[in-house]
This record gives C-alpha cells, sequence and structure tokens, in this order.
C-alpha cells in the first residue's frame, strides 16, 4: 500500500461516534471541506439524491435533538449537518444516505474534528422537517452532528485494538465456517 493509502487507512480506523464536544467552533473552510467530501459520494444510478441543511443555530441544534431522543448530543455540537432525501425511492434513497453519512463523519475524523450521528424516529420527522423548513415530500432522517471533542469524549473507552472483533472472527475466505 502507498504512504496515502496508509494514512487514509488510519483515518478510516479512527473514526468513532463522538456524543460531547466543547464550545469551540468549527470553522467555514472545514466545514465546506466536509461538504465537498461528501458531495463527491458515489450514488445509486449518480442520482446525487441528498441536500445538506448545516445548522448553526443553537436554539435550532437544541430543537433538533429534542425531537431525537437517542441523538441528545446534536443539541451539544456547535454546528450539524442535516441530511435531506427526496424520499422517492426509499430503498436507494437509504443506501444512498448511508453512504454520505459515513463519508462526512470520515472527512470530519480526517480533519480533526469530532463527529456523531443522530436518527430522527418517524414520528418527529414532519416536525423536524418544518424547523429546517424543508420541501413537502422531503425526509430527513439523519442529522450529524460536528465539533470538538471535549476531554472525556476523547478519552479512549477501551484498549486500542480491542474494540472490535478479530478479523479471523469476521471474514470467511471462500465458504462460511461458522459462527
Amino acid at each position: 500500500m502507498t504512504s496515502e493509502g496508509d494514512a487514509l487507512a488510519a483515518v478510516m480506523r479512527r473514526v468513532r461516534a463522538v456524543r460531547d464536544y466543547t464550545d469551540a467552533d468549527v470553522p467555514d473552510e472545514a466545514l465546506d471541506e466536509i461538504l465537498s467530501v461528501a458531495r463527491w459520494t458515489g450514488s445509486a444510478q449518480n442520482r446525487q439524491p441528498w441536500r445538506f441543511v448545516v445548522v448553526r443555530s443553537r436554539e435550532t441544534l437544541e430543537a433538533l435533538a429534542g425531537l431525537a431522543p437517542t441523538a441528545r448530543h446534536i443539541g451539544r455540537a456547535p454546528v450539524a449537518i442535516a441530511i435531506v432525501m427526496p424520499g422517492e425511492r426509499a430503498v436507494l434513497d437509504a443506501f444512498d444516505e448511508g453512504r454520505v453519512t459515513e463519508r462526512i463523519l470520515v472527512a470530519a475524523t480526517a480533519l480533526s474534528l469530532a463527529s456523531g450521528m443522530g436518527w430522527v424516529p418517524q414520528e418527529a420527522r414532519a416536525e423536524a422537517s418544518r424547523l429546517l423548513g424543508l420541501p413537502e415530500g422531503h425526509l430527513l432522517r439523519t442529522v450529524v452532528a460536528i465539533g470538538h471533542a471535549s476531554h472525556a469524549a476523547a478519552a479512549p473507552r477501551s484498549r486500542p485494538g480491542t474494540a472490535r472483533l478479530p478479523l479471523d472472527e469476521l471474514v470467511h475466505r471462500e465458504r462460511w465456517r461458522g459462527p
């Protein structure tokens, strides 16, 4: 592998969900770079269906967090990116939404920023859409919080190399070998 490939693989292994942030702002230049990476994400049939709403207003961030019980961290981040999908093709939209979300998380990590995705539950999507002024029929499920990890959030939660199953438990060569 090239040194560039090694560096990219190292960044991808460092991506983790962060749910506690400092008050430090995220510069517009960093946010623009993350959005540029997101723009270049592949999509089914090259539809590029996503649109992004950048949210910096503390009031709006806290309101979104209140709508998503498992994503309270959005209200503590200095900025979030709401991923808006057209809502026309459920399977393709979900596939593309997952791809672009992961790209945003990786790009944030590469820029030494912390990030964590949040999920807006079905029953709160209409209100979240109203809050962001989305056009009728568009779908908001995923919001990615971005910021600088707090000291506690930056601390390792496990010994290096122990947070994932070993490859020999995950990878089967040629044929399935069992559980």
